[in-house]
């Protein structure tokens, strides 16, 4: 049971631009060249191969920080959802976002079938043609609507702990929450956390999808201990990643679950946790 302490936790909403400093850079879990410096030579993504492509295909998708928007593009070129909307908080992640999209849809095959690395490298054509030639064109005539690459991918810069959801009910097929609840846990608390997840499951369909890849408590301390205010929040959480699973099933409401991977690890690189499949 879940104690009355943990929904009176301090949650005052974080403001991005004020609380980001030089010395705390990337509180938010906003980390630059995530693919790339944070993920050593890795070219491909495990998750993805554990996640039908039913869950995207012909599907509205929201990924909720999506940093540089790699998997969300990802996602879009291969799986063909209806639409994917990839949102992040930091407003320079979503422009470098927005670039990769312009690149892989300059750099992709007309006549379809591509395909591209998780770091965004390799292409159908050579990346030298957008040097010589520039971007290949993304936008359409106003009205205009398509549910073909790129089109069926956009980006905006939200926090999703503030975005106003009235209207925006039963919206999406599947959500994505990958590597993200540390960051929600450690700036709203407990309440934040619950929140969060209360959150996703307003927006989901009847029948849809939350694809969540929860981070371990223990890595908790070690960002926390760096900001006060974080370090505060942290030492009030009794909310712990563990129970996630049974407030999801039974105060939320999901009725089906599925563990993505069994396998546990204690990897502290690349995309080696488990991956949870919760159907509303």
């Amino acid at each position: 049971m879940l104690g009355a302490k943990a929904d009176s936790v301090m949650t005052k909403k974080p403001k991005f631009q004020e609380e980001k400093t030089i010395q705390d850079h990337y509180a938010f879990g906003n980390y630059r060249n995530y693919y790339e410096a944070r993920r050593g030579n890795q070219t491909t993504d495990k998750r993805l191969d554990l996640l039908p492509g039913e869950l995207f295909h012909d599907k509205h998708v929201l990924d909720i920080g999506c940093n540089s928007g790699n998997i969300t593009i990802m996602i879009g070129l291969q799986h063909h959802p209806s639409h994917i909307l990839g949102i992040d908080l930091d407003d320079s992640l979503i422009k470098q976002a927005e670039k990769q999209l312009r690149l892989v849809n300059s750099l992709s095959n007309p006549k379809g079938n591509n395909s591209t690395d998780l770091q965004m490298r390799f292409h159908h054509f050579p990346r030298a043609l957008t040097n010589l030639h520039g971007w290949v064109p993304i936008t359409m005539p106003p009205g205009y609507q398509s549910t073909v690459f790129p089109h069926n991918v956009s980006f905006e810069t939200k926090n999703w702990m503030d975005i106003n959801l009235k209207g925006q009910e039963n919206k999406y097929d599947t959500v994505l929450a990958l590597s993200i609840t540390k960051w929600i846990h450690i700036h709203h608390g407990d309440k934040g956390m619950k929140d969060f997840f209360k959150r996703i499951y307003q927006v989901l369909k009847p029948g849809g999808i939350l694809i969540l890849e929860p981070q371990v408590y223990e890595t908790y301390e070690r960002r926390a201990k760096k900001n006060d205010t974080m370090k505060s929040i942290f030492d009030q959480i009794q909310f712990l990643p563990d129970q996630f699973h049974d407030y999801l099933m039974q105060q939320v409401g999901f009725k089906e679950f599925k563990d993505l991977e069994s396998k546990e690890t204690t990897a502290k690189r690349g995309f080696n946790r488990p991956l949870h499949l919760y159907v509303k």
